[in-house]
């Protein structure tokens, strides 16, 4: 499970269930149907889907990117099937089947809840991590993830919100 609390709890968490947190609100309040990340060797793809068009997020930092896996399978519920004999017949030598670990990874945003759909490639160092919102659900969490990542926004630069609170502050133009 991964919860929200408050900003200063999200500023609290690491690196990369920062980022988690993150990507997953903004997918939410965006009203996505499917987020996901593909890894590759020169780094990590982000793609969200919203009203049946794909778009390409920036990429997870380098320094979080390695960490996406097992912080997903450590916050999920995640069911990782036996992989069956078999022999791979093309492909690189020495290659293996790696079934698709899936399950459901429950977000706590205030007094509500949301199963998210996940799926992990585990292949590595390549694979992707899929996750897909229910879009009934995730409607009636728009809002609330839109207020939460603001206040994210405001507790990262306190120092600009108090500017442009203060009344006799010049603008800077």
């Amino acid at each position: 499970m991964l919860a929200f609390e408050s900003a200063e709890q999200l500023l609290a968490e690491s690196d990369a269930r920062r980022y988690l947190h993150v990507i997953l609100l903004n997918a939410v309040r965006d009203l996505a149907t499917r987020m996901e990340i593909r890894f590759t060797e020169d780094g990590g793809l982000l793609y969200y889907r919203v009203e049946d068009r794909d778009w390409e997020l920036s990429p997870p930092p380098d320094e979080v990117f390695p960490l996406l896996k097992p912080t997903v399978r450590e916050v999920a519920r995640l069911v990782s099937p036996e992989r069956p004999d078999m022999t791979v017949h093309f492909g690189l030598p020495e290659a293996r089947y790696e079934p698709m670990e899936a399950g459901w990874l429950t977000y706590q945003l205030g007094g509500m809840w949301l199963d998210v759909f996940v799926r992990i490639d585990p292949r590595e160092p390549f694979g992707a991590i899929r996750f897909d919102f229910d879009p009934a659900e995730t409607r009636e969490f728009s809002e609330a993830a839109g207020d939460a990542l603001a206040a994210y926004a405001a507790a990262l630069t306190p120092e600009l919100t108090e500017i442009s609170d203060d009344p006799d502050q010049g603008s800077a133009t």
